[in-house]
């Protein structure tokens, strides 16, 4: 396909933001596939406990913030120029990736060198290089320079489309911006004005207040990756079906919850915070709740979606229509109907750590390493591999090579991921620790431990269980990109004609769902209700400033 001239420098942002993607892909999950050899017993250990880590920082930040912040980047690029058919503001995309791009750079740099052991939470007093805070706050400003690149397209379209509505796609990428909008300031507030300080100059910080912001942050971000999944759900898969979704409107009321209900719930990571009133988390604990509805009515409505697909293709009987489907044969459906398996089933096990009571069961074991694997590396991450199948050929004008090849990439990693989740939230029940490096743990390699040891013989199978998924799911990744990078240099030719490029019907008159200004406000009023209480209480009663340490083992200075 011959770029067309109108969104050269649109495009050029695009390509970078994918390849740059990939290649975090690649760095994250390499450390990963590393690290779930290294802490299962049995297994090889390839890392020693300083390299496990770092590496165990690399893979958080890579993956879980910067793998797939560069992809919405260039999926959100490609469908406000394609379903709006409109330029976006050249000087702020192309500013923003470069510093996005340099920022990570300069991220890596300080990881890789040992200068910020701290993980992808960096929660002080953990000392890191300020190199590493200086790359998140640059990373932070490349983003909202894209996100007002965004917003300015979608104001601009709507002044030149009065009382039309905006497109389902443009909506879940709107959608998307406003939440990172919404919840990064603080993060910025803690990184510039807290962890900055207490880099350059060992400044004391308290940890409660910088938790209370770091979380502010912490759990929209899961929504940051989620809607545009669910945006691919709503409009990607009905179209290689060969139909509609089954409600645009249900899918408009899904995004508006998601906008207005995600930010307000970080507290649900706080339940075993001390200095934080019991009715608060109470009052997170409601609105996590509340911004489950939006998943549940997704869950409706796609599969209402895939009912009517497999219906049109001759799909009888009670369920019948469910063989009708493209199993195995198209590797668009197949990956984005896994991943939208693999989060149907992390969702449940996502109700669970929002119980203020059930998660001291599961608080910071393995059931979390679970759950997050299931829900930003399956549902999400095989929804972006599977639409890495249609946007890079649309992109870069190359189709796939070995498309045959292709059925194994959402196969292999939907069955390791599975295979991983089990082994991680069955091993979580039996209390084995997240992030801990146990190999060289020196509480589990006591003999004098018997009840220690008889647990850690408890944990084994599952771990042993999840490391197989791990290495099945690394083999589909380590496809993927081998494909991927392939086709980008060498592929063959693609074309397609313009008409194709058309993500969404033509849009309707505009309706509530419609004012994305009087949403953003309602959400702001949440937002404001749901934070205010518990920053009065902190402020109120007096900061305690803690001195900063190095991790041992990292390089100070």
């Amino acid at each position: 396909m011959e770029v067309p001239n109108k969104f050269r420098i649109e495009d050029r942002v695009a390509k970078v933001a994918l390849v740059f993607s990939y290649v975090l892909l690649l760095l994250g999950g390499l450390f990963g596939f590393l690290q779930v050899l290294s802490r299962t017993p049995g297994m090889p250990k390839l890392q020693t406990a300083q390299l496990y880590y770092e590496g165990l920082t690399l893979h958080g930040v890579a993956l879980a913030i910067l793998w797939t912040a560069f992809f919405i980047v260039a999926l959100a690029v490609f469908v406000i120029t394609r379903e709006l058919n409109i330029n976006m503001n050249g000087p702020l995309l192309r500013a923003g990736c470069i510093l996005a791009v340099v920022g990570s750079l300069m991220g890596a740099v300080a990881i890789l060198s040992g200068q910020a052991t701290v993980l992808y939470t960096f929660y002080p007093p953990l000392q890191a290089s300020p190199l590493f805070f200086i790359a998140l706050a640059i990373i932070l400003i490349g983003t909202w320079f894209i996100g007002a690149a965004v917003l300015e397209a979608i104001w601009r379209w709507k002044k030149l489309n009065p009382g039309k509505e905006v497109p389902l796609a443009t909506y879940g990428v709107f959608t998307t911006i406003a939440i990172w909008l919404l919840a990064t300031p603080p993060l910025a507030y803690a990184v510039l004005f807290r962890s900055l300080p207490m880099s350059l100059f060992n400044a004391p910080v308290d940890v409660l207040e910088w938790r209370l912001w770091f979380w502010f942050f912490g759990h929209p971000l899961v929504y940051f990756w989620l809607v545009p999944a669910v945006t691919i759900w709503y409009t990607i898969l009905p179209r290689v079906l060969g139909t509609e979704v089954f409600s645009k409107t249900a899918a408009k009321a899904a995004f508006m919850l998601y906008l207005i209900a995600s930010v307000p719930v970080g507290l649900h990571h706080q339940f075993v915070d001390p200095g934080v009133h019991p009715v608060y988390k109470y009052l997170h604990t409601v609105l996590t709740y509340l911004v489950a509805v939006p998943s549940f009515i997704t869950a409706f409505n796609v599969i209402a979606t895939l009912e009517k697909a497999g219906r049109m293709r001759g799909g009888k009987g009670l369920f019948g229509w469910i063989t009708a489907l493209p199993w195995g044969k198209d590797p668009v459906f197949t990956g984005i109907t896994f991943a939208i398996i693999l989060f149907g089933i992390a969702g449940f096990s996502g109700v669970v750590n929002a119980s203020f009571n059930v998660n001291y069961n599961v608080h910071n074991t393995a059931w979390v390493v679970g759950h997050f694997h299931l829900t930003v590396g399956g549902g999400v991450t095989l929804t972006f591999i599977a639409t890495s199948f249609l946007l890079v050929p649309l992109l870069f004008g190359r189709d796939y090579v070995a498309k045959k090849l292709l059925i194994a990439v959402p196969t292999l990693w939907f069955v390791g991921q599975l295979i991983f989740g089990i082994g991680y939230h069955v091993a979580g029940l039996l209390h084995a620790p997240r992030r801990t490096f146990t190999a060289e743990a020196g509480y589990l390699n006591d003999p004098n431990l018997l009840n220690t040891l008889h647990l850690v013989g408890q944990w084994t199978p599952w771990l042993q269980l999840g490391a197989i998924g791990g290495v099945i799911f690394a083999l589909g990744g380590a496809l993927f990109l081998l494909l991927t990078f392939v086709s980008i240099f060498k592929g063959p030719p693609f074309r397609m004609d313009g008409a194709a490029l058309q993500i969404s019907p033509t849009p309707e008159k505009a309706t509530f769902f419609d004012r994305l200004g009087l949403l953003v406000g309602i959400a702001l009023v949440l937002i404001i209700i749901a934070y205010s209480l518990p920053a009065i209480e902190i402020y109120t009663r007096g900061l305690s400033p803690a001195p900063p340490y190095w991790p041992t083992g990292a390089a100070a200075g």
